[in-house]
């Protein structure tokens, strides 16, 4: 199967697209996902604008460093979309207590109840 250049283009800024949106939604700064990551600000700042074609390297370690699986920038970032938001709130349920996983777990089973 081979890709045309226009579909790389397209590949290579949704994925750009995608790891903006991730950061963003991980409340870091170019500056800091530098930082974390080992990657120049620069080079995060070509990637997410879509101009610099990414190795598998660097896609890994901005996932890394965003705490966000590798296949969250190959997905479709819809509202609906439950691996996205599972992917946004992994952070936060890691960091829980055990009580506070119990009574997560009890408001999920109480709102699977409900039919909207």
């Amino acid at each position: 199967m081979s890709i045309d250049k226009f579909e790389k283009e397209q590949i290579t800024k949704s994925v750009g697209k995608r790891i903006q949106e991730c950061r963003q939604k991980a409340g870091l700064t170019q500056e800091q996902l530098s930082e974390i990551s080992g990657i120049s600000q620069k080079h995060i700042s070509r990637i997410e604008q879509g101009y610099h074609d990414t190795h598998f390297t660097m896609i890994y370690k901005i996932a890394k460093a965003l705490n966000v699986p590798i296949d969250a920038f190959a997905m479709d970032f819809e509202e609906d979309n439950p691996n996205i938001f599972l992917s946004t709130i992994r952070a936060d349920v890691e960091n829980m207590s055990k009580k506070q996983l119990d009574m997560l777990r009890d408001s999920i089973e109480t709102i699977k109840k409900y039919e909207f």
